[in-house]
């Protein structure tokens, strides 16, 4: 065990922003905050490998680990493979939508200019379209998954210290942020809106 701990220490002196797309890297740590009984670190460092190389193993991995520990967050389900799959190819497909919205706006303009008429169903759809983008580029911005990295946190009703108490957690589970206020990160919990302080979580 000691041997494990050591080697997984010196392993995270190397783990930087600039390490994080490294799965060998990657691999390596969840392997030996595995071993060393570190099941937060392990599931944080599996869950950044998802990001980079997201697999129907690894996500039965994760959510095998979870499941002995229970810890929530990481059930392998249609809205988590959403979210890696966004993730990992989020900065491809506002770039596409952008080049089919030219496409599509040109079109109308060609019409118009030849002074042909654009059906009313076209119009509400380049505007639902215009939309449906507006808010794909603001995913990012809205939604992040982070880890609670603190054994004792608060989940409350309201972004305050004095606000009622809806539970206390243990670390190593794994949210979605959904926004900020203050120090205090706005997350869903069993579906349901709370807040918990920023310092108590660790962005993926």
């Amino acid at each position: 065990m000691a041997r494990y701990t050591e080697a997984e220490i010196l392993y995270k002196k190397n783990f930087t922003e600039d390490e994080k797309n490294n799965q060998a890297l990657l691999l390596k740590l969840a392997f030996l905050s595995e071993k060393s009984n570190n099941y937060t670190d392990c599931l944080f460092y599996l869950s950044e490998l998802a990001l980079v190389n997201p697999s129907r193993r690894l996500f039965e991995k994760m959510d095998k680990i979870a499941a002995e520990q229970n810890l929530k967050g990481y059930e392998f389900d249609d809205y988590n493979y959403f979210i890696i799959f966004y993730r990992r190819y989020g900065d491809y497909i506002p770039i596409l939508l952008l080049i089919l919205g030219a496409y599509i706006v040109l079109i109308m303009v060609s019409k118009t200019l030849k002074r042909e008429g654009i059906l009313t169903i076209h119009k509400i759809s380049i505007v639902v379209y215009l939309g449906v983008l507006l808010g794909i580029l603001n995913i990012p911005s809205l939604y992040r998954t982070c880890v609670i990295v603190n054994p004792n946190t608060f989940l409350r009703e309201e972004p305050s210290s004095a606000a009622g108490i809806v539970e206390r957690v243990g670390k190593g589970h794994r949210i979605t942020v959904i926004g900020a206020v203050d120090n205090w990160n706005r997350v869903i919990w069993n579906n349901r809106i709370v807040y918990i302080r920023k310092n108590d979580l660790r962005n993926i």
